[in-house]
């Protein structure tokens, strides 16, 4: 049987992400879903092999004005309990943060990151990420403790919790390796200008031009740990056939 990977987006814009095309190559069929735009999160059978859940425009403590981040908050509980691998990557890392109850919320000193930044692993976080290059961030809300039960991975300058591991199959990452050139430039194109104002933003023009230096990088980096992340799915679907 062929195994499914359920993708969890926010914007149904992008579409040209690394972890779907990379999922794709390798052969997993790819259940996708928008919530916020009323579709129904795939139910979590027996071929499901993982979970990514993406970034978007909410914030976790909006979930009055959204009410689908609560169905996604159950839908990630359950994916916990069941031992589904999960990958969150920026809200979809926020919320699995919240689901194991750590609160997230904007910066106490109003800090924000979009651009690329230096990420500084952990010991836990360069054992289990290896040498990670500069990371593509687009956000001004996070996570400001590892979340009980979880490792701490790595951070920034301005943001002490930048990705965490919750047993082996689940892992929260604040940065965006998936993002395209394309998905970047979207990104960029809808911001509120306010926002490269606030303190530790990058402008737009050295977004993009950081983004012909630095993305290779991180696109091999985050190919690299698909596969670890994939590795124990991959083995028991060979062992079956």
């Amino acid at each position: 049987m062929k195994q499914t990977i359920v993708l969890i987006t926010h914007d149904k814009d992008d579409k040209d992400d690394r972890a779907s095309q990379w999922l794709k190559r390798r052969g997993y069929a790819l259940a996708l879903a928008c919530p916020a735009e009323g579709e129904s999160i795939p139910p979590l059978t027996d071929d499901i092999a993982g979970v990514v859940v993406y970034g978007g425009r909410q914030a976790v403590d909006e979930q009055d004005h959204y009410p689908f981040l609560k169905d996604e908050l159950r839908f990630i509980d359950e994916t916990l309990k069941r031992g589904f691998p999960y990958l969150g990557l920026c809200l979809g890392g926020q919320l699995l943060a919240h689901a194991l109850g750590e609160p997230v919320r904007p910066h106490a000193g109003g800090f924000a990151e979009y651009g690329y930044y230096d990420f500084v692993p952990t010991p836990a976080g360069d054992a289990a990420l290896g040498p990670v290059p500069k990371v593509l961030q687009s956000h001004f809300h996070g996570w400001y403790a590892t979340p009980k039960g979880a490792v701490a991975l790595g951070r920034t300058a301005a943001y002490p919790e930048q990705a965490f591991s919750y047993g082996d199959k689940a892992y929260g990452i604040q940065f965006h390796p998936e993002a395209s050139r394309g998905m970047l430039e979207r990104w960029i194109a809808r911001r509120p200008p306010e926002r490269h104002a606030m303190p530790g933003a990058y402008p737009p023009d050295r977004q993009l031009a950081d983004n012909l230096v630095y993305d290779e990088a991180l696109g091999a980096w985050f190919h690299g740990f698909l596969s670890r992340w994939m590795a124990p799915a991959e083995a028991y679907c060979e062992a079956a056939e």
